[in-house]
């Protein structure tokens, strides 16, 4: 007896516009347009004969009979991803598409990157440097480098780097105001800070013993990376965050003035959904993260 199932095309878009909660997101995702992604949830509504979404002037709400079937719809369309996927686990060739802070991947994984992809010639890579959470299923990104106060439990999941902060500086930002020696010497100097953790300088001085600092950066910025480069440019006292200003400090543009390391409790995760972690080429991809990381997590 024939399968009752609708066109897969159709089945496609409903789970796209559901996820994105517009069609022009999902047309975006498929590449179609606007009006083939409402043609195709037509047809599926009328295949089903029950209405799946309702318009709001906000975007697409699903019915309480579309959010049941979406529910198993997208169990299904995951298994399906995961049977094809398997099929080519044996083989490293292909692409990787990896998920990660922009700052993260412009300060610290591409200045690496090309020793991984001259030892795998085979493997190419996909950057995506959205800030916003990512959702494994009905997404193309097959790892995702994550940062947490605990491991992340639901996916496969390894820890790179234990975060450890420390103020750091250009080498003419010493000659031009003085030595720093000790905690004490940062204060009433122009501090670095960074709007994604406002409070970081007031924590170290805590954790260092200096109590009440009340030492507010005097110049602020919305990503470490840029945090950073001001400070390479003498412009005053930043904070990293490792690994953000490992390679500045190797390339002796940033120094770190004295021994005042402070680890935060946070952690970079690699985390891989169960559709992609059997791939070989995300195992070799961990497997060189995890060597590049050696010696920056608590093992």
């Amino acid at each position: 007896m024939a399968r009752r199932l609708p066109p897969f095309a159709a089945l496609r878009a409903f789970e796209a516009a559901a996820r994105a909660g517009s069609l022009a997101d999902a047309a975006e995702e498929l590449l179609i347009s606007s009006s083939a992604v409402s043609h195709q949830i037509k047809s599926l509504e009328t295949f089903v004969s029950a209405r799946l979404f309702v318009r709001e002037q906000t975007g697409l709400k699903l019915t309480e009979i579309g959010e049941k079937y979406l529910e198993g719809l997208g169990d299904a369309l995951d298994r399906i991803e995961a049977s094809t996927l398997s099929v080519m686990q044996n083989t490293k060739n292909g692409g990787l598409t990896i998920h990660l802070f922009q700052s993260l991947a412009q300060m610290w994984l591409i200045p690496h990157l090309d020793d991984f992809l001259s030892a795998n010639p085979e493997i190419s890579v996909k950057l995506i440097t959205k800030p916003d959470d990512i959702e494994f299923s009905g997404s193309s990104i097959d790892i995702d480098i994550h940062y947490a106060m605990r491991a992340p439990e639901e996916h496969t999941c390894e820890k790179l780097i234990d975060e450890v902060i420390a103020p750091v500086v250009s080498p003419d930002y010493l000659r031009h105001n003085g030595p720093i020696e000790t905690p004490e010497d940062l204060l009433g100097r122009r501090l670095i800070g960074c709007d994604y953790v406002p409070h970081e300088w007031d924590f170290w001085f805590e954790k260092m013993g200096v109590q009440g600092s009340n030492q507010t950066p005097k110049l602020m910025f919305d990503s470490r990376s840029h945090a950073l480069l001001a400070a390479s440019e003498g412009m005053g006292v930043a904070m990293n965050r490792r690994p953000y200003g490992d390679i500045l400090l190797k390339r002796g543009s940033l120094i770190a003035p004295f021994a005042g390391e402070v680890r935060t409790g946070g952690a970079y995760y690699f985390i891989a959904p169960k559709r992609s972690a059997g791939l070989a080429r995300v195992k070799h991809f961990k497997a060189w993260l995890l060597s590049l990381c050696t010696g920056l997590r608590a093992e």
